[in-house]
């Protein structure tokens, strides 16, 4: 019962936040961090314990990986464009998931956090089972980070609209490789909402900055900065 319990909430939950999606204009108003938000509330007003909700939530959390791959048919769909824009797209990914961990880490210093804070709040800009998989590798606190992987992704999909009027960004291709890399699966929901070459390139994207985060991380253990 218990694991029906998680399963069911976090699908109702969802799928209402969805529908609300549907019928608002509001473009502050985000599903994910929606979902969250009442899931939270639910739980805190009927006194369950979180350990009851997580048997059944954690495998929606399990099938984030699989459901993952789903993102390559709308990639296959434009290969032409990625062969054509392949090196700015791996640059610019690269690039942005190191300049995210950068972010991270001078910000921690000046306010004064200390190690292990830091090392959670650093895997922020990646999809939650890469982040979960990074945070542990350089032992910070998985459930500060997937927090922060969460707020990222939901204020990244917030605010894309207005940055990418501020900035005058209208290439599609650059919508989606800006979306993926700073927001991962958050911001991947954003950009098919521009259109399935946003969607494509955002995918993209979250898998090369799951896979250079990895990488810069290991640079950073390696240079003692972590």
């Amino acid at each position: 019962m218990t694991l029906l319990f998680g399963l069911l909430l976090t699908l109702i939950v969802g799928v209402l936040s969805l529908y609300i999606k549907t019928k608002v204009s509001w473009s502050l108003f985000n599903p994910m961090l929606f979902s969250m938000l009442v899931i939270i509330m639910i739980l805190t007003v009927f006194d369950i314990p979180y350990a009851d909700y997580k048997v059944g939530g954690d495998i929606v959390l399990k099938m984030l990986g699989p459901i993952t791959v789903v993102l390559a048919v709308p990639l296959y769909q434009h290969h032409d464009k990625l062969k054509k824009h392949a090196f700015a797209i791996l640059f610019g990914v690269i690039l942005g998931s190191l300049s995210a961990l950068v972010s991270v880490y001078l910000f921690s210093l000046m306010v004064g956090l200390d190690m292990t804070l830091l090392k959670s709040l650093l895997p922020r800009s990646v999809t939650t089972p890469i982040g979960i998989a990074s945070s542990e590798m350089i032992d910070g606190l998985v459930g500060l980070t997937v927090l922060s992987i969460v707020i990222t992704g939901a204020f990244g999909a917030i605010i894309a609209d207005r940055v990418y009027k501020v900035f005058n960004i209208t290439e599609p291709i650059a919508k989606g490789v800006a979306l993926g890399t700073s927001s991962h699966a958050i911001g991947t929901g954003r950009a098919f909402e521009y259109g399935t070459l946003e969607g494509a390139m955002s995918g993209l994207s979250i898998a090369i900055t799951g896979v250079s985060t990895i990488l810069w991380l290991l640079l950073f253990q390696f240079l003692g900065f972590i």
